[in-house]
C-alpha cells in the first residue's frame, strides 16, 4: 500500500491522541500530501519553504475574469500583507508577473494577483473575498493545490490564507515542480489551479464553488554557483551541489544518500535547514524544501529556496539537520550535521 493511501484510508476516529513535540507540529505543518499525475511516478516529499522568480513572464487568461480583479482594490497588492514577515518576499513585487484573474463562484471571488518562477520553485499570492465571515484562517482542501502541466509532480506549502477584515483573505503559496528525471527545468511553465473547497483552521469545509486559473510564466534568469560540498553522519550524506542567485531569490540543490540500514529502519529521512551568512543573517531557520526520489528513497534531490542573500556577505553558512522518521507519530530522532560553508563568488 502507497503512503498516499495509507493516509487516505486512515480511521482518524481510531487514533490515540498523544503528546507531540513542538518539532513534531512543526514536521507536520511542513508537510502535505500532493495528487500526481496518472502514472508511474518517483517519490515526492516535501519540507516547507522556497522561493520566487520571474522577468518577462506572458499571461493566458483560463476560465477567469480579470475585470473582477481590477474591481477589488484590497486584492491588488496581496504580498504587502507579508512583506514585513519574510526577507524573500522584499523584491517581489519588482520581478513579478501581475496575473490580475479572479473568478465568483457561490457568492466568493477568489483572486489570483501575482506569481513568480525561478527555474526551480513558483510562487503565487491569491486572495479571497466571500459573503460573510467564515473564521480566522482558510486552507485550500486537498487534493486542489496547484498544478504544473509539465510536471509529473510537486510539493510544497499547500493553501493557507489569512484573514485581513471579515470577508477578505490573502495568501502566498510556494511549491517546486518536479520534472522527468534528466531533463532540464522548461523556460516556460503552464499552471492551473481549480480549487472547489476551502476548510476553517478546524477542518470544516466553509466555502464551496468551482473556481478555475490557468496562466504561464517565464522563468528569470540566475548565476550558478557550482558547490558540491557535502557532510555525512551515521549513513546520511548530503551533498550541496550549486547555489543559484536570481534578483530575488536563492537556490540551493541538494543530492540526499543513505545506507540501505539507514532506510530500512527510517521510512521518511529529510534534512531541515538553518542558512545563514557571516554577518549574522538569518535565511531560513528549521525547514527544508520540496524533494524528490527515483530510487524508493535511497537517493533525494532537495531544492531549497530563500531570499536574495546580502551583497556584501561573502560567506553563506548551511547547518543542516536530518529528521529520522518512523511516520505516523511513531517517533524520530534528529542527526545534527556538520555545517557546510560556502564562499561566495562576487
Amino acid at each position: 500500500m502507497t503512503k498516499y493511501k495509507e493516509w487516505a484510508e486512515l480511521d482518524i476516529d481510531s487514533i490515540e491522541p498523544v503528546e507531540v513535540s513542538p518539532f513534531d507540529k512543526k514536521k507536520v505543518k511542513q508537510h502535505v500530501i500532493r495528487q500526481g499525475k496518472r502514472r508511474k511516478s518517483p517519490v515526492w516529499r516535501n519540507a516547507a519553504a522556497a522561493a520566487i522568480v520571474l522577468l518577462g513572464g506572458s499571461v493566458m487568461m483560463g476560465a477567469a475574469f480579470p475585470s473582477v480583479a481590477s474591481q477589488i482594490p484590497f486584492m491588488s497588492d496581496v504580498m504587502s500583507y507579508f512583506q514585513d514577515d519574510d526577507k524573500q518576499y522584499a523584491h517581489f513585487d519588482e520581478f513579478s508577473t501581475a496575473i490580475g484573474l479572479a473568478d465568483t463562484s457561490n457568492g466568493t471571488t477568489v483572486m489570483i494577483d501575482n506569481a513568480v518562477y525561478d527555474g526551480t520553485s513558483i510562487k503565487v499570492s491569491y486572495a479571497i473575498q466571500t459573503d460573510q465571515d467564515v473564521g480566522q484562517g482558510l486552507q485550500g482542501k486537498a487534493p486542489y493545490w496547484f498544478d504544473v502541466k509539465e510536471a509529473s509532480g510537486s510539493g510544497g506549502d499547500g493553501v493557507f490564507l489569512r484573514q485581513i477584515s471579515d470577508t477578505r483573505y490573502v495568501g502566498v503559496t510556494t511549491f517546486t515542480p518536479h520534472f522527468e528525471k534528466g531533463k532540464d527545468a522548461p523556460e516556460t511553465v503552464h499552471v492551473t489551479w481549480e480549487p472547489t473547497a476551502f476548510e476553517n483552521e478546524s477542518g470544516e469545509t466553509v466555502i464551496e464553488g468551482d473556481w478555475s486559473f490557468e496562466f504561464s510564466l517565464g522563468r528569470i534568469d540566475g548565476e550558478m554557483q557550482l558547490v558540491n560540498e557535502s557532510t555525512s553522519k551515521e549513513g546520511v550524506t548530503l551533498l550541496l551541489q550549486s547555489v543559484e542567485k536570481t534578483d530575488i531569490s536563492t537556490v540551493l540543490q541538494f543530492e540526499q544518500t543513505i545506507d540501505k540500514a539507514v532506510a530500512k529502519k527510517w521510512p521518511d529521512v529529510s534534512p531541515i535547514f538553518e542558512i545563514t551568512d557571516d554577518l549574522g543573517n538569518i535565511y531560513e531557520s528549521g525547514s527544508g524544501g520540496g524533494g524528490v526520489s527515483y530510487d524508493a528513497g535511497m537517493t533525494y534531490k532537495w531544492t531549497t529556496t530563500i531570499g536574495t542573500i546580502d551583497e556584501k556577505a561573502t560567506k553563506l553558512i548551511i547547518q543542516p539537520t536530518t529528521i529520522l522518521s518512523l511516520m505516523y507519530g511513531k517517533g524520530h530522532e534528529e542527526l545534527m550535521m556538520d555545517p557546510i560553508e560556502v564562499q561566495l563568488n562576487k
